[in-house]
């Protein structure tokens, strides 16, 4: 046993020299294949970084993440305020073309009055004269009075015939001066009435004037809030630009297609709410059509005892508000040729400036160009976006055509809130002079913040 025992130690510790021979060949062949000593110039790996390094670079991400987050919220701020203030611009030129239609509308009355008041005063100075020419005639039998007429009659039918005479004097007299003082009166009544028109026009005018520099306030304010705005959006995509390691271009690239999809999404929104409100229209016809077929009177029963007494109807649930029917007064007048040819002569002044309360010949407004479109193919459609949509007849917008109007307010139910009207051009498209400073433009059809119907002139 003690010789196994010795066997076996013997061989075990010649395996050790041979692994430590192996290992000392295997150094040597390293030492041949990599450099030493001098010959390497490397700088020495960097120690690995320390836990509580790594958990601060892990806040550094997440501190730039949430950068990104504020930055992309301020550039969707930035946007809709900008909305906001092109709809305030928009509101502030349909109330200046409205007190500029009133302006108009007071200095007609202010001519119509002026020539009323003139045809009054020679009225009245031809009754005066009438009644003068009477006075007159009458003065010269002044001194006969009824002992004078008895005396110097020679015969008793010559005294009634003088008598006679004086009396129809004194009615025509009479009638002369009830004509001049009905021609007072009505001179009187139209210098009034001409008074109030002119006063009525000096407040149009003060009205208008406070209408117009309340618009261009606001398009002051919208200029410098886009100017402003933009010094901003570039700060924030730079900024997006160093959190992200990107470029600028990326950047601006990412927040237009941000901008697009927000868009997108808001003009989903606003198709689908004009879809739901048409149904609901339709099913609502449907509705009142039924119980207008529907026959009258009970029905009776098998017993013949009289009328048989149906049971009280379930209540319905309450329909959710709908915005008020077109207006009645409605009415379309134009052909779809007409419509085309209105589009064509809009198109011929694309490019045209914006201008408050303008309808042409170099520059529009909204309801100026609209107008004038029309008024080239014959149909006049008044002068301002809200009395246009209560003058032209309604249509579903999945029946437009070119030359509808498509009018834009902030409350669908209420035609005095609308600021904006546009026409469509077909294929999806519109024309449109929309702002200050942009020029009348062919864009893409938009539907938010359209009223319930597109307009038919």
């Amino acid at each position: 046993m003690g010789r196994i025992r010795g066997l076996d130690e013997a061989r075990h510790g010649h395996g050790g020299v041979l692994v430590l021979r192996a290992l000392g060949a295997a150094v040597l062949a390293l030492g041949l294949v990599i450099p030493w000593g001098p010959v390497a110039e490397a700088d020495p790996p960097a120690d690995p970084p320390s836990a509580g390094a790594a958990r601060a670079a892990r806040d550094a991400v997440a501190a730039g993440a949430l950068d990104v987050s504020q930055a992309e919220a301020a550039l969707g701020t930035l946007r809709t305020e900008l909305e906001a203030a092109q709809v305030r611009v928009q509101v502030a030129a349909a109330d200046y073309a409205e007190a500029q239609q009133a302006v108009e509308r007071a200095e007609q009355e202010v001519a119509t009055a002026r020539t009323a008041a003139k045809k009054a005063h020679q009225g009245e100075l031809a009754a005066r004269s009438g009644l003068a020419e009477v006075y007159r005639a009458s003065a010269r039998d002044a001194d006969l009075g009824s002992l004078d007429i008895a005396f110097e009659a020679d015969s008793v039918p010559d005294m009634v015939g003088r008598s006679a005479v004086e009396r129809a004097v004194q009615r025509k007299l009479g009638g002369a001066m009830a004509a001049y003082q009905e021609a007072r009166a009505t001179s009187e009544s139209a210098d009034a009435r001409w008074s109030a028109a002119k006063k009525q026009r000096d407040a149009a005018a003060e009205q208008a004037r406070t209408a117009f520099d309340a618009a261009q306030a606001a398009a002051a304010d919208l200029a410098a809030r886009t100017q402003a705005a933009e010094v901003r959006r570039q700060a924030l995509v730079e900024r997006l630009a160093q959190l992200r390691q990107t470029s600028v271009e990326i950047e601006n690239e990412r927040e237009s297609a941000r901008a697009a999809a927000a868009e997108a999404a808001r003009e989903a929104a606003a198709k689908a709410e004009l879809e739901r409100r048409q149904e609901a229209r339709a099913e609502a016809d449907a509705v009142a059509t039924v119980r207008t077929e529907r026959p009258g009177g009970g029905s009776v029963n098998a017993g013949g005892a009289g009328p048989e007494v149906e049971p009280a109807p379930a209540p319905a649930p309450a329909p959710r508000p709908e915005p008020a029917g077109p207006p009645p007064s409605g009415v379309a007048e134009g052909s779809g040729g007409l419509g085309t040819g209105a589009v064509a002569w809009a198109r011929t002044r694309l490019g045209a400036p914006y201008l408050l309360g303008a309808a042409g010949p170099s520059a529009y407004d909204c309801s100026g160009l609209t107008m004038m479109s029309w008024a080239s193919q014959g149909v006049h459609i008044t002068r301002t976006s809200r009395s246009q949509y209560l003058a032209v007849g309604k249509v579903d917008y999945g029946s437009l055509r070119p030359g509808d109007l498509v009018f834009y307010g902030s409350d669908p139910s209420d035609p005095a809130s609308i600021y904006h009207v546009a026409m469509y051009t077909g294929g999806g498209m519109m024309i449109e002079a929309t702002l200050p400073g942009h020029p009348l433009s062919e864009n893409p059809l938009r539907l938010a913040n359209a009223m319930p119907y597109a307009g038919r002139p």
